[in-house]
């Protein structure tokens, strides 16, 4: 069996941050891909908050070919109802320069850039290297089977994805429960040269972040609908339990979605160029697997590294930092020649540091608070009618705001109810 430092599955973010890292502490790296390239079995949603990757390349947003697609400088969060949006519309022009805070990014661009400067530091690249199982010896990771072939390694650091397969099987992480689990379907579709930045009224390389909840009504998720330089990204993440309760069809939901009066305007006359679906874990830190163990380390949405908090939704960023730091420790525990757990806690006692965990600590309630189905029926059917209330004007007397408001919510939930969810989302966010 063929011997390495460090053994790295997926060329997704954190296993390209790892392997660069571990390469870059002078470990010999192999980083396996079950893609024919980087990014072609990658599904995000496609926004990327800067801060991680300018730890690793500072100016990284200079190189040709550009990694990135456009600065989000608009974040838009709209509540809907099938004919209505009631949004919540933030511009800043400060995003829109060094060092900027958001980008929109394509994983197919995005991936393979991140894999080539692994590959610079010296990390080798083996692509269409499906991963069947773990090997082990005894309780301890000794490397990887993939077909015939056996590759042996100090330390495996398994950053596949929110599937995590082989960790699955391999007995190193529970099974994900239904109810902590989204079935994400995301769509690029192409627009004409100059449409992009007439329909969002964006300037330059400015983009725009659209997250929406309320389609379809009742269900938990939401959707996003994000520009490129000349595409634009939609998708949903719904709940994969309330999908079942509800009866309701995915493709259905997404249909629903595209052909909203509001959002409809944004894809006329746009093509269908690429269509994928991934699972997102959304049990937050309550149902986080073991991070290490003997021989290996978890990273990235492996390790069900995510965060929604209604206006954010984290992922890539937290992976390229949990790669970041795996790799290091990978690297120490090599030159150490101690591939223990009492060693690779160091892995996690870093993510601890990092902003990471404290992120997930500080947000530790959210799946529960996001889980709340009057977010995602009732409360924007609420807003949605006393906003209608209050601009709709037919030459009757006009109504006090308050009684607006007390006849929008009357017979759908009492001030008790709309108090205690609003002071629960307080506390939570």
């Amino acid at each position: 069996m063929e011997q390495f430092d460090v053994l790295v599955i997926g060329a997704g973010l954190a296993g390209c941050a790892a392997a660069y890292e571990a390469a870059r502490a002078g470990s010999q790296v192999v980083l396996a891909e079950r893609g024919s390239r980087p990014g072609t079995k990658t599904v995000s949603g496609g926004l990327l908050y800067t801060h991680g990757l300018r730890e690793m390349f500072p100016d990284f947003w200079k190189e040709e070919p550009c990694p990135v697609e456009r600065a989000i400088t608009r974040n838009v969060v709209s509540f809907l109802t099938p004919t209505q949006a009631a949004s919540l519309d933030f511009f800043d022009a400060a995003f829109g320069a060094p060092p900027f805070n958001a980008f929109s990014v394509l994983r197919s661009r995005l991936d393979p850039w991140l894999a080539a400067k692994a590959e610079a530091a010296g990390a080798t690249p083996v692509y269409g290297a499906k991963v069947d199982a773990l090997l082990k010896e005894k309780d301890r990771v000794i490397g990887i089977r993939s077909g015939t072939d056996e590759l042996g390694a100090t330390v495996v650091i398994d950053a596949e994805g929110a599937n995590a397969w082989t960790s699955r099987q391999g007995g190193q992480q529970p099974e994900a429960d239904p109810g902590t689990v989204g079935v994400g379907v995301k769509q690029v579709i192409g627009l004409p040269s100059g449409e992009i930045e007439r329909r969002f009224q964006l300037r330059g390389m400015e983009g725009t972040q659209l997250t929406t909840v309320g389609l379809p009504a009742g269900v938990e998720g939401g959707a996003f609908l994000y520009t490129n330089r000349d595409t634009l990204s939609l998708g949903m993440i719904l709940n994969m339990r309330s999908l079942v309760e509800h009866g309701i069809q995915f493709s259905e939901a997404l249909e629903e979605f595209k052909q909203h009066p509001w959002i409809q305007r944004f894809l006329e006359g746009g093509n269908l160029l690429e269509y994928s679906g991934c699972f997102v874990t959304e049990g937050g830190l309550g149902q986080l697997p073991p991070l290490y163990g003997p021989g290996y380390l978890l990273a990235g949405a492996a390790a069900g590294l995510f965060l929604n908090t209604g206006f954010t939704l984290r992922g890539m960023d937290f992976a390229l930092e949990s790669g970041r730091i795996a790799g290091r420790v990978a690297a120490e525990a090599v030159r150490a020649k101690d591939p223990s757990s009492s060693f690779l806690a160091r892995y996690a006692q870093q993510l601890e540091q990092s902003f990471v965990l404290r992120q997930l600590r500080t947000y530790r309630d959210y799946p529960t608070t996001f889980a709340n189905p009057r977010l995602y029926g009732l409360y924007p059917e609420i807003l949605t009618s006393l906003l209608h209330r209050a601009y709709f004007i037919d030459g009757s007397d006009r109504e006090h705001l308050r009684q607006l408001l007390k006849e929008s919510h009357r017979g759908k939930a009492s001030l008790l109810t709309l108090g205690r969810d609003l002071w629960k989302a307080m506390r939570t966010l």
